[in-house]
């Protein structure tokens, strides 16, 4: 009998945050608000989560700003 196990990411755009300007790059980007989410899996199955990682996400160069759990829900429940 063969196991088939491992790990895989899921990343999820919770929110759009409109215009801002990218601190990285320096253009006028749509920012999203993204949740990613780490799970163990047994024969391609999630299992349980083991990490999970929120922040804002530039589409024009990927660099993504890291935020804490109150930053994310205070961006998640305001109008931006």
């Amino acid at each position: 009998m063969i196991i088939v196990y491992g790990t895989r990411k899921k990343l999820k755009t919770v929110k759009q945050l409109g215009r801002m300007r990218c601190t990285n790059c320096g253009h006028e980007v749509d920012a999203s608000l993204t949740k990613e989410t780490g799970y163990f899996h047994i024969c391609y199955i999630p299992v349980f989560p083991h990490f999970g990682l929120k922040f804002i996400m530039c589409p024009h160069c990927g660099i993504m700003k890291t935020l804490t759990g109150a930053e994310f829900k205070e961006m998640n429940n305001s109008d931006y």
